[in-house]
């Protein structure tokens, strides 16, 4: 059975996994991320990271899933609004490190891939992938392709405006006030939520409890997400939306909020019988992607 070594690079967090060809996570390690450190300490964790994992499996490829834009034929990094890094050769650089082939793919991209082979979507052929975390991202699987349209960007839900109300919009990395991903991400949630050094972990965790201040956050997080699923959905006819991320995590915090708003903006006699749910993958949804793209990778080889 081959095996590959899979690096989920994440806004906040780092995995890296030893991965089967069935699925199976044979070994993880991970480190938290600060965008302070850079590219020079993002690659002193990978490295960490990596060679931690690695055992006696014969390991044929490094499959990468990057938050932001990539140019994977070049293997570039080519932005990420979270960390502001731009126009990185992450592929070739992980090369040096590892001494293999590597493969990259925006991690969105990614996971809607591995929820194709091992997830939720294993029979369905129109579905959008959207990542509630640090960011904000989506990927379009189309009559049963993944659908990454002309510069291989297509799915960027994160930056559909859900926020009009100017005192009310958050300034997005992308340089536009109201985007999904400044309104509903982590940071989003922190920043509405209003009380300094309060993570949206621990809103969660609040929210959980009971606080009204946090429920109404999720309540609130939910509504924008909503808005966004209802738009693509409008436009595209999808048979499901699978959501996953951190944030998406305490989906049962936020599902009633989202499915009114849902409602409310969806075109229901054309999309009837949409599915909205979370992702089949757990916690190692993107590690699993990452591992796809080392695997299509050597098959095309």
């Amino acid at each position: 059975m081959k095996h590959v070594l899979a690096i989920d690079i994440g806004g906040s967090k780092l995995v890296c996994g030893v991965v089967a060809e069935d699925g199976t996570v044979l070994r993880t390690a991970g480190e938290p991320l600060c965008k302070e450190d850079g590219l020079e300490g993002l690659l002193l964790a990978v490295e960490r990271c990596g060679h931690a994992v690695m055992g006696t499996e014969l390991l044929s490829t490094v499959g990468a899933t990057i938050p932001g834009l990539t140019d994977k034929v070049k293997g570039l990094w080519v932005y990420a609004p979270f960390s502001g890094l731009a126009n990185i050769p992450i592929a070739e650089l992980l090369k040096e490190r590892f001494q293999l082939p590597v493969a990259i793919e925006n991690d969105v991209n990614a996971c809607a891939r591995a929820e194709m082979l091992w997830g939720v979507c294993q029979e369905k052929r129109d579905f959008l992938w959207m990542t509630v975390s640090n960011g904000v991202g989506g990927a379009l699987v189309l009559r049963g392709e993944l659908y990454t349209g002309t510069c291989g960007n297509a799915g960027e839900v994160g930056h559909l405006c859900v926020e009009e109300d100017a005192t009310r919009a958050l300034l997005c990395g992308c340089g536009r006030y109201g985007c999904l991903e400044a309104m509903a991400s982590g940071q989003g949630l922190a920043k509405r939520y209003a009380e300094v050094g309060v993570t949206a972990k621990e809103i969660g965790m609040r929210a959980r409890e009971g606080e009204i201040k946090a429920c109404a956050v999720m309540a609130e997080t939910g509504c924008y997400v909503g808005r966004a699923i209802a738009d693509c959905v409008n436009i595209l006819n999808l048979e499901a939306v699978i959501l996953g991320g951190g944030v998406a995590l305490d989906f049962a915090l936020f599902e009633s909020a989202l499915q009114e708003a849902y409602q409310r903006r969806v075109f229901t006699r054309a999309n009837p019988s949409v599915k909205i749910g979370v992702t089949g993958l757990g916690y190692h949804a993107a590690l699993l992607g990452a591992a796809t793209v080392a695997f299509d990778a050597t098959q095309g080889a």
